[in-house]
């Protein structure tokens, strides 16, 4: 039996960090990273964009090559290789390839095996030319389809980021685009505010948007689909799936690893299990989300890279490596259209229990005699009895989603409404006002 020093399972962006880290700690440990997919590190947040023409190759999504992986570094990499059991307490894994079933030694381990999009009960889901997009084989194939039958329209099961971004996407090929979304609105995560400026981009660039719609079949129609709801029929020649994702860890159920109800590895900040020597990073784990205190569920590609980063260090003997955890900052782009959001806004707070109050501001994004100035939205929410900073939300364009970032940082350094109000951000009249937007947004809650 074959063993390694430091086996990973997972080959994407927390996988393949860990992976690469403990290399440049440690140049003589075996590394063997296993894979169930054709690719390693690719960058899955660009698949829309790839799909959509404005990125060539799908080789340019990939981050390393798999050849630099295994020649200039050293590291095994073993693709169509999917765990299928581990036994913690003899320290191997099962791994199922082509060739069989096969057992494989580790003296650390990292699971980094991700999540995968969940396809719902709906009649009919599993029909050709219904795609899923979570890897990058499924962003190949979507695309492929597209170059070969050039569809004239397209239909997308879910208001989501994906689902927002492929609406894009579609509009930028000339495909028509309809987005059915199950609840109320599209990106539910974001306040009532945001929602309604992103449904008006969307119209604005004739996307067909139905909300507080049940699915309740999907038929064959011609060359294409029927889905049939509750709020009438919907054709396209191809439908793309969007309704969520679920943790790979369904062949780690009856271990002694600690998870979640949902399946999430719960781990610390050193990455760390509750198995000795066992490390979990990305999107099967956890994460401290640091104003609520708890650990959570929140996949984020820049937390599927932070967590890989430490469990790798962790596991090549660097006990200082720490990652301390999030605080959910989030971007995406609708058309022209910029979106953040970071920590928690009012609807968030409410669920946690926690009283908080939510200002907002409509500003520019440079001094308003600027050719180029822009309106900007920026809301900020803060704990009501502290006057602690705890989440805010930003659209606009002209770099909108950026001024987000301030925010995220003012919540991490534990910042009140009146530190931001007056932290002394740039000022040039083609970058900002004298009175940064979110300056701005934190004095309006002051006086408030």
């Amino acid at each position: 039996m074959k063993s390694y020093d430091l086996l990973v399972i997972g080959g994407d962006a927390a996988g393949m960090s860990a992976a690469s880290q403990a290399r440049r700690i440690n140049e003589k440990m075996t590394i063997g990273v296993f894979d169930r997919g054709k690719h390693v590190s690719y960058a899955a947040c660009g698949m829309p964009y790839y799909i959509a023409g404005e990125i060539k190759d799908h080789s340019s999504l990939i981050a390393i090559d798999r050849d630099e992986f295994i020649e200039k570094r050293n590291i095994d990499i073993h693709n169509d290789a999917e765990a299928t059991a581990i036994d913690f307490g003899k320290k191997t894994v099962a791994i199922e390839s082509p060739e069989g079933i096969k057992e494989y030694g580790y003296g650390k381990l990292v699971i980094a095996t991700g999540a995968r999009a969940l396809r719902p009960p709906i009649t009919g889901v599993d029909s050709g030319n219904i795609f899923l997009l979570r890897n990058l084989s499924q962003g190949m194939a979507i695309r492929d389809y597209i170059e070969r039958t050039k569809p004239a329209q397209g239909l997308i099961i879910g208001g989501g980021f994906i689902g927002l971004e492929m609406a894009e996407a579609f509009k930028t090929l000339g495909i028509g685009a309809t987005l059915l979304e199950k609840m109320d609105s599209v990106a539910m995560t974001m306040s009532d505010e945001i929602r309604t400026i992103i449904l008006k981009k969307l119209l604005e660039n004739d996307v067909n948007v139905i909300t507080g719609v049940n699915i309740e079949k999907i038929e064959k129609s011609g060359a294409g689909h029927a889905v049939i709801t509750d709020r009438g029929k919907f054709t396209a020649d191809f439908i793309i799936v969007s309704t969520g994702i679920r943790t790979n860890t369904d062949f780690l159920k009856n271990t002694e690893l600690s998870m979640t109800e949902r399946g999430a590895i719960i781990v610390n900040e050193k990455s760390e299990t509750n198995i000795p020597g066992v490390f979990a990073a990305g999107d099967c784990a956890t994460v401290k989300h640091l104003v609520t205190g708890k650990d959570t569920y929140m996949p984020l590609g820049s937390t599927a890279n932070k967590q890989g980063r430490v469990a790798g260090l962790q596991a090549a003997g660097v006990k200082s490596e720490v990652f301390p955890g999030i605080v959910g900052s989030q971007f995406v782009k609708v058309f022209d259209l910029e979106v953040g959001k970071t920590g928690l806004n009012g609807r968030d707070a409410e669920l946690e229990g926690m009283e908080a109050v939510s200002t907002s501001t409509v500003w520019k994004s440079r001094a308003g005699y600027c050719p180029r100035a822009q309106k900007i939205f920026v809301s900020i929410t803060a704990d009501s009895k502290t006057s602690v900073v705890i989440g805010g939300e930003v659209a606009g364009t002209d770099g909108a989603a950026l001024r987000m970032n301030v925010i995220a940082t003012a919540i991490t350094a534990g910042m009140k409404v009146s530190e931001l109000a007056y932290l002394d951000l740039g000022y040039a009249p083609p970058f900002s006002p004298v009175w940064d937007p979110v300056n701005a947004t934190a004095q309006k809650m002051v006086k408030r």
